[in-house]
């Protein structure tokens, strides 16, 4: 009898650490399947619909347009570099609207000044709703 206890007892353990392995793995795939999901889901970023930027008073003027679907507005930061140091101004940009957006570059304005048409790396961070950014860079001439 003693055999029969013990036999039971092996096949019961086994029994249990098989459902725990089966319930491990449907939780794992059910966790990859949303990750991948969250991966793939369409985001939110600023796209440059022109090839210039302006300059007015004491700052840039950059042209800038919110796109994707995954959330109501675009947010994050836009930052000029290329000057000795990067410049840059909080954004929020609705869905399909279309805004320039005012860098201030401060005493580093007079850099422009005598040169014909530099160009300057600009760089957008728009804020997803995961908590990642999504990155946007454009090299824009400056009038």
């Amino acid at each position: 009898m003693a055999t029969s206890e013990s036999a039971s007892g092996i096949g019961f353990r086994h029994l249990r650490f098989f459902l725990a392995a089966l319930v491990t793995a449907i939780v794992a795939a059910a966790m990859l399947s949303s990750g991948a999901a969250a991966a793939t889901a369409p985001g939110m970023s600023i796209a440059f619909p022109s090839k210039t930027a302006s300059l007015s008073g004491p700052g840039a003027l950059v042209l800038v347009k919110c796109a994707g679907s995954g959330g109501r507005e675009c947010a994050g930061t836009l930052t000029v570099e290329g000057l000795s140091e990067d410049h840059s101004v909080s954004y929020a940009v609705a869905r399909g609207e279309q805004r320039s957006l005012v860098v201030p570059l401060g005493a580093e304005r007079e850099f422009f000044t005598g040169i014909a048409a530099p160009k300057m790396r600009v760089v957008a961070d728009t804020m997803q709703r995961t908590g990642s950014s999504v990155r946007t860079v454009r090299v824009l001439r400056f009038r």
